[in-house]
């Protein structure tokens, strides 16, 4: 497929790539989709970059199963074949996926920052079920007035 590749910064007069100080929660609600995912190839284009992306995890967003990420020829970006990378993404006037340098995250952090908690429905269910069995027993304990007859307990 392909090797690693990395591009050369070339921003404004600095000469480096300078990426946002704004917390990663700040940066994803900026975005218009986050994703975990693979590059699987890279073609290169006259000013651009195309970063196909098998997603693995959508964090924000609705996405295809594999996406095309347009990237500057400028931006230093470093991939590996099948190693996973959070993306921020933006929504180009085209329709295509932007990326910069400053969209690639690590993968862990993304889904900390992003992915919402799962079955939470079912874990509230869980605990009224939890609570209402408790009160029955209770209020059954309760009607009887039978006491447990524990050794060692004070009598009444």
């Amino acid at each position: 497929m392909f090797g690693t590749f990395a591009g050369v910064a070339a921003v404004a007069d600095a000469g480096v790539s300078v990426c946002t100080d704004k917390p990663l929660s700040a940066r994803l609600d900026d975005a218009d989709a986050a994703i975990v995912g693979r590059v699987v190839d890279v073609v290169e284009g006259d000013r651009s970059r195309f970063l196909s992306v098998e997603v693995d995890q959508r964090v924000k967003g609705e996405v295809e199963r594999r996406i095309y990420v347009r990237v500057s020829l400028y931006a230093v970006v470093e991939v590996r074949p099948d190693e996973p990378i959070g993306l921020l993404l933006t929504r180009a006037p085209d329709g295509g996926w932007l990326g910069t340098d400053c969209s690639f995250v690590p993968p862990g952090q993304l889904v900390a920052e992003g992915g919402e908690p799962r079955g939470g429905v079912i874990k509230v269910g869980i605990g009224i079920v939890i609570l209402g069995v408790v009160l029955l027993w209770a209020l059954r304990r309760l009607k009887r007035g039978a006491r447990p007859d524990l050794r060692g307990a004070p009598r009444p």
